[in-house]
């Protein structure tokens, strides 16, 4: 029999609660554990939000309170996990902000061999060691999934690719340099969540692939990175039958999908997340807390509401639902990864190097599908509107700036931006019919289009035809409007269009 304090400290460890600032699209007001349930339920792991419509707010404040906390009530501060697939600068407003992993892999494409593969694995360094520096122990990157759904609402950009074996080698590279900084990895969403159309933050999505062809495509990068030593693999919230044997059921909560796959058949033997608990894929799955630990989930990240989360596993290992060795053997594996990651040093870093290398990247990702309009001294070139219209804060202040730096250069052309987003909780990607046509010229002057999304959202009359010229920048973040601006200005590297198809990460349109 375990005395509750035990049983609370068990059930702490395996819950990862949310540090999160104010303003963000999940809450509009800062979040961080009370001193009555760090001293109940201590958790070993928390997750930090700093991402905000209008850029990132650094979550430090935050961190630093609940650790003084946890120091007070005499408790071992958690390692702290967060989602910095795009660098640091995603969630911390001091930190450097790179492309995301579409653009690494677009602009590793322009070398070739183990060359290629060094830019990622130097951005996945960069990394590393400035989440180190800022506080943070997991990153929670790389992104696995072969997005090979075009018109996928979630995962788009964040993909390395449509091709397995080429997603998996750059999803490795970038996790060897994440450890080469210092920090802990994930490898997320298994089992796959690049051939789906529908939002897991909002509902469940189903992937109806068969087993064979599974295998063969979606689990090809988890394999690999299994093979290599990745930290932890974050399980998505998904319904795939072919693996689960059970439609309707999400693979958070499939025995068969995270036990006897991805720990029996793929030989993982580091620590399970979850994704999300609070995500609109499970809201008809209760209880979820419990079910997810019995299917071989050892961390719970982001719970609704943790008290609540902590009631119903108590609640489960009394009524025997939940065997009390299972959730033993949770915290003592999460116990074990905080423990080790104590002893890791971080890697060296200079946010000189870090900058720099973002912007080069991003510029090389750049791809353009014919020759630039023809300069005039006449008059300059006029940035439109975009299309659609930004959504956020963060996109608005770029197309301003995008404005202020290419107002004054000579050019008789505009440049339609073209702001495709892959955000939790919007639903879709890519523009819908109305949109592209509204992307016709409505005077004479000679329309750019300025493509801020995959190669695999741009309409083929669009990327094949003679005109317009499309300038793919591939993602609507700071380093991609900068590189795109900077390549306006210039007018530099014209590459043809069959080169340019033969080097993209992904299928065009």
């Amino acid at each position: 029999m375990t005395d509750r304090r035990t049983l609370e400290r068990l059930i702490g460890s395996v819950l990862a609660p949310e540090v999160r600032v104010a303003g963000t699209v999940a809450a509009p007001n800062a979040i961080v554990p009370s001193r009555d349930y760090l001293e109940r339920f201590p958790p070993a792991l928390v997750v930090a939000f700093g991402r905000t419509p209008r850029g990132a707010v650094s979550p430090t404040p935050l961190l630093e309170r609940l650790h003084a906390t946890c120091a007070e009530l005499g408790n071992s501060a958690p390692l702290v996990a967060c989602d910095l697939e795009q660098g640091a600068g995603l969630h911390f407003a001091e930190g450097t902000r790179f492309p995301p992993a579409l653009a690494l892999a677009s602009a590793a494409s322009e070398e070739q061999g183990a060359d290629a593969l060094d830019w990622i694995r130097a951005a996945g360094e960069c990394t590393g060691a400035e989440a180190r520096a800022l506080g943070v122990d997991v990153v929670l990157a790389p992104v696995a999934d072969v997005n090979v759904e075009r018109d996928n609402p979630i995962i788009a950009v964040r993909s390395f690719g449509d091709d397995a074996r080429a997603a998996a080698e750059r999803a490795l590279a970038y996790a060897l340099g994440v450890h080469a900084g210092g920090a802990a990895t994930c490898a997320k969403h298994f089992p796959g969540h690049g051939n789906t159309r529908r939002d897991s933050h909002l509902e469940l999505p189903s992937v109806a692939r068969d087993a064979a062809t599974l295998r063969a495509v979606e689990l090809e990068p988890f394999r690999r990175l299994v093979q290599h030593g990745v930290d932890s693999v974050m399980v998505a919230h998904l319904d795939v039958p072919a693996l689960s044997g059970a439609p309707g059921l999400p693979t958070t909560l499939s025995h068969r999908v995270i036990t006897e796959i991805l720990r029996g058949e793929m030989g993982f033997t580091g620590v399970v997340l979850s994704d999300a608990m609070n995500m609109g894929a499970l809201a008809a799955f209760e209880p979820r807390y419990a079910r997810a630990l019995a299917a071989g989930c050892d961390a719970l990240l982001c719970p609704h509401d943790p008290w609540l989360a902590a009631e119903e596993l108590s609640r489960a290992v009394g009524d025997g639902s939940l065997a009390l060795e299972r959730l033993a053997q949770a915290a003592e594996r999460v116990e074990a990864w905080r423990a080790a990651r104590r002893t890791v040093k971080a890697g060296a870093w200079s946010a000189d190097w870090s900058r720099s290398l973002a912007a080069e990247l991003a510029f090389r990702a750049l791809r353009i599908s014919g020759p630039w309009p023809a300069p005039s001294s006449e008059c300059a070139i006029r940035v439109l509107d975009p299309v659609p219209g930004c959504e956020t804060e963060e996109v608005r202040d770029q197309v301003e700036l995008l404005r202020a730096r290419l107002n004054h250069i000579p050019g008789a052309f505009d440049v339609q931006p073209v702001v495709c987003e892959a955000r939790a909780g919007r639903g879709r990607y890519g523009l819908t019919a109305e949109e592209i046509a509204a992307l016709s010229p409505a005077s004479g002057r000679t329309r750019l289009l300025l493509w801020f999304g995959s190669p695999q959202s741009v309409p083929e009359a669009l990327w094949a035809g003679a005109s317009p010229t499309v300038l793919l920048a591939l993602a609507p973040t700071p380093p991609c409007f900068a590189a795109a601006a900077r390549a306006l200005s210039e007018r530099t590297s014209s590459r043809a269009l069959d080169a340019s198809l033969r080097r993209l990460p992904t299928r065009w349109g």
